[in-house]
């Protein structure tokens, strides 16, 4: 093996590397924006059925589930898939939302 076959195989390395690199950083930036929509679309469903569901004469807890549900049921009929950590944050930012509504009322 003399010089130029050591320089192509570094090249070769290089490219495999660069390759690789390209791959893993595309799936990394498709999945940070698959959970960026998920947040929008999530945030947006929140704050319709937070100002739909105010005006309903029931408990905050019976209120916290339907927007929950509703919200859920919203983002898997637009096609997104979640799982039990993801639905528990929903409920808990649904409560949040519900609670800095009233804050803000109360004002």
């Amino acid at each position: 093996m003399d010089i130029h076959d050591y320089v192509e195989l570094v090249a070769l390395a290089l490219w495999v590397i660069s390759v690789v690199g390209i791959g893993i950083l595309s799936r990394v930036h498709f999945k940070n924006k698959r959970l960026e929509q998920i947040r929008d679309t999530a945030d947006k469903l929140m704050k319709s059925y937070v100002c739909l569901y105010d005006k309903e004469n029931l408990s905050n807890m019976q209120k916290i589930n339907r927007i929950g549900n509703a919200v859920v049921d919203g983002l898997e009929a637009k096609g997104f898939k979640l799982n039990e950590q993801e639905v528990r944050d929903i409920f808990a930012e649904v409560a949040k939302q519900m609670n800095d509504q009233h804050d803000a009322r109360e004002n």
